[in-house]
């Protein structure tokens, strides 16, 4: 099997539980990445630069979704929020 995909959320939240979800994957993520660079440091000596662009990557789309939660507050909205993980099989290690 060549492409897997998985659903991870697929729902309608109000602002609170769809920023306690959102907030905790992210910061998850975050500290999986942060995680990994001081155990590069540790072991080589240097930084992890991939896990230390990802984490940049990962704070900058925190600041949209903190946009996005205090536009819904705002409003006084539910949110839809669907997410599914696409997972391909290739030769390459990682």
């Amino acid at each position: 099997m060549e492409n897997n995909k998985v659903t991870l959320i697929d729902g309608t939240f109000n602002v609170a539980e769809a920023k306690d979800v959102l907030l905790n994957m992210f910061t998850m993520k975050i500290n999986f990445h942060s995680q990994k660079n001081v155990s590069h440091l540790e072991r080589f000596g240097k930084t992890d630069d991939a896990a230390l662009k990802k984490v940049e990557f990962l704070k900058a789309e925190l600041a949209k979704l903190e946009t996005i939660i205090a536009e819904a507050t705002d409003k006084n909205v539910s949110l839809k929020v669907s997410s599914a993980i696409h997972i391909d099989f290739i030769n390459e290690p990682a």
